[in-house]
């Protein structure tokens, strides 16, 4: 056994230096030894041996082998339990969320979702997931805010041409049936008032439809905008001047420059300068002006004409709303100031109109004029 195993490594330690060896016994019960010779100057004296017990060393790798394994086993249940968690908590609500979109987008998703598409509602999460389902529901609801408004503006555009069609319609009918010249030069008259009409209306309408699509095509350039507003001023004063409305402008003296779509303000003070003339008879006038506060400037259109109606105060921003003089009838769409409101906005700014009263104390004292507030990040 063990003495015999160091016994057999005296000689090689006497010999040699230091001896290690490796053996079984008569059971297979494994044996380590090893000797080392014990040196007096240069010359070996005695032996030094050392074995472990018969079958430590087993025991010892045995012992090893059942840790390693055990560790395995907990790794093993570990990582299942890590993949239930993870399915739980990431793949599942993602599973959910891309099932949502793929509903919205599968061609036959009337089938199954006759209603609007539902995305889950994860926001609660204060992880990305929770922001993905923030984003997503954002974006799905605005998408069906952009299909509600688009069923909406058809449903607008074909009541609106219904009624000029429908003039047309009756005046034609009435034509062939008239004799009397001075009758039929006035349905003429009429038929070619509808027409400019129906042409005005089918071209504004195309704008509008665009100017989504067309303001992020576009690109923002810097630009000063008391300049721009000068030359509009230049142009649109001499046509208020014509109908002998004064034109005062008081824009401050240093340049203000922005970031946006020169060309998309330019319409928005187009249509409200024109508006204001419009609405402007001869003695009137009308003021434009503009101050810059901190990060925000202020461009304001003010005429003494007859006000804006307080019931019209909330709709005149409204497409296809129009609150005209009763001569001015079928001369414009009511989408210019949509529109305008549409630029404004997409510009981060805001436009709002109200009235001018001889006193904000008395909210039903008769107007002296209407008000209209375009502002503008600078």
């Amino acid at each position: 056994g063990t003495a015999d195993a160091a016994r057999a490594l005296v000689s090689p330690a006497l010999a040699g230096g230091t001896a290690v060896q490796t053996r079984t016994d008569a059971q297979g019960r494994t044996i380590f030894a090893v000797a080392t010779p014990i040196q007096q100057g240069r010359r070996a004296v005695g032996v030094v041996a050392i074995t472990s017990a018969a079958g430590e060393i087993d025991a010892l790798v045995r012992r090893e082998r059942e840790q390693v394994l055990q560790m395995f086993v907990v790794g093993v249940l570990v990582s299942i339990g890590l993949s239930l968690v993870l399915a739980s908590t990431i793949a599942n609500p993602l599973s959910e969320l891309a099932a949502a979109a793929e509903t919205g987008r599968d061609r036959n998703a009337r089938k199954f979702a006759p209603t609007r598409v539902r995305i889950p509602d994860l926001t609660a999460r204060p992880d990305e997931i929770g922001r993905l389902s923030a984003a997503l529901r954002g974006m799905v609801a605005a998408l069906y805010d952009r299909i509600e408004g688009n069923e909406q503006f058809a449903a607008d555009v074909a009541h609106e041409i219904k009624n000029p069609l429908a003039s047309l319609r009756s005046a034609v009918g009435s034509l062939r049936v008239v004799k009397r010249e001075d009758h039929r030069a006035k349905l003429l008259d009429v038929i070619e008032h509808d027409v400019r009409r129906l042409d005005r209306l089918v071209s504004d309408i195309s704008n509008a439809s665009r100017l989504d699509a067309e303001l992020v095509k576009e690109e923002e350039e810097s630009f000063d905008l008391l300049k721009m507003l000068s030359n509009l001023n230049d142009f649109l004063g001499r046509e208020a001047a014509l109908k002998g409305i004064d034109f005062i402008t008081d824009l401050p003296s240093r340049p203000i420059h922005i970031q946006g779509l020169e060309g998309r303000l330019a319409q928005v003070f187009v249509n409200l300068i024109t508006n204001a003339t419009s609405f402007c008879e001869d003695g009137d006038a009308i003021r434009i002006w503009a101050r810059q506060r901190e990060n925000r400037v202020l461009v304001v259109v003010e005429d003494t004409g007859p006000g804006i109606p307080e019931e019209a105060l909330t709709k005149i921003f409204q497409r296809f709303y129009s609150e005209r003089p009763e001569q001015q009838f079928g001369n414009n769409s009511g989408l210019g100031l949509a529109i305008s409101k549409q630029i404004v906005e997409a510009h981060g700014g805001v436009i709002w109109a109200e009235n001018i009263r001889p006193t904000e104390a008395d909210p039903t004292s008769e107007p002296l004029g209407a008000r209209f507030v375009v502002g503008l990040p600078v």
